[in-house]
């Protein structure tokens, strides 16, 4: 195990390392508070709803964002999801993210959600922009004529003030062991829930979260929907036909044991390669691993390529709870009478 997959271990379990570091998590604590009490962004020409977290790591969020642009088109927006476009190296920002693009140009996480869009939605309702300067990102998708800006991550990002916060929490230990960066997954104090319009937790987080009655809390799910061939994307098998095979899991994602557990609840017998975060596949990464393959969503854009026969990709979807899209549309309804 490497020093950081250790720490990030103890970020959940304890050990001396995290706890040698509280010094360092409490600097990181007083800055981002301080951020919190003197930065005050300034709005969007559109609507903006920031979907974020306040820990590090997976929490299920980028389907939520995927789930949330199909609702709110669904409801009528022309939704622009909005990405930092981390590791991205397009031709120029902001961008307009292209389902051709190379993961290289468009960062995995932006090109995954151009490829999630809805089947049957109209044409032009949705697109990905990616800008480090959020505003300027915002601005390209609003000269496009799209009037509503979903941000995937961005709590953090205070030059922007946005119409809605909504934070995602996830797992049985949703703020790890409570300290900020590096003692703990957290980027900022959990005072910061406070600043959430709302809270969107999965049932874990919901049983081990004590939480008081604001900000209002939504359930969300994400759950696997089906095996997609990585080289044909037509080819699809059931999840049924995991159980009792062997698979070789390759994933590079902040919290690959979740990857793992999923296809072992699932009836697969695992055998689990785990690469860094946003790891850069190449050829060389699986060609000596057993078949048949299962990868994440997030790693298969970068491995479709040079993808082989019995490489495939487990599909996920999100979905949220019943009374959260009126919960929604009631915040939205100033805008949706001004603008619509």
């Amino acid at each position: 195990m490497t020093l950081r997959q250790t720490l990030e271990a103890q970020w959940q379990q304890g050990g001396w390392l995290a706890t040698s570091l509280r010094p360092l998590g409490a600097l990181t604590e007083s800055v981002a508070a301080w951020r919190r009490r003197y930065i005050h962004g300034r709005p969007a020409a559109i609507p903006s709803i920031v979907v974020g977290n306040l820990s590090v790591g997976g929490s299920g969020k980028t389907p939520l964002v995927a789930a949330l642009a199909g609702l709110l088109n669904a409801a009528g927006w022309r939704v622009a999801i909005i990405s930092r476009g981390y590791g991205a190296q397009p031709p120029h920002w902001p961008y307009r993210v292209n389902a051709s693009d190379s993961p290289e140009q468009a960062g995995d996480e932006p090109l995954l959600l151009v490829q999630h869009q809805v089947p049957g939605q109209v044409a032009g309702s949705q697109a990905v922009f990616i800008c480090p300067d959020r505003h300027q990102a915002i601005a390209a998708a609003a000269a496009e004529g799209f009037d509503l800006a979903l941000l995937d991550d961005g709590f953090q990002h205070l030059a922007l003030r946005p119409t809605l916060r909504l934070l995602v929490m996830s797992g049985t230990q949703p703020l790890g062991n409570g300290y900020c960066l590096p003692a703990g997954p957290l980027r900022e104090s959990p005072a910061a829930l406070a600043e959430a319009d709302a809270l969107l937790l999965d049932a874990a987080a919901a049983a081990g979260l004590a939480l008081g009655e604001t900000p209002p809390r939504f359930h969300f799910r994400v759950q696997p929907r089906d095996l997609q061939a990585l080289a044909d994307p037509q080819r699809t098998r059931s999840l049924e036909s995991l159980a009792g095979e062997h698979w070789t899991a390759v994933t590079g994602i902040a919290r690959p044991q979740r990857f793992v557990d999923t296809l072992q609840a699932l009836g697969a017998e695992v055998d689990a390669r785990f690469f860094p975060d946003h790891h850069v596949f190449a050829p060389r990464d699986l060609e000596s691993l057993p078949r048949p393959l299962v990868m994440t969503e997030k790693d298969a854009v970068k491995c479709r390529n040079f993808a082989h026969s019995d490489e495939w990709v487990l599909r996920i979807e999100a979905q949220l709870a019943a009374d959260f899209m009126p919960w929604l549309e009631r915040a939205l309804s100033t805008w949706r009478d001004h603008e619509h």
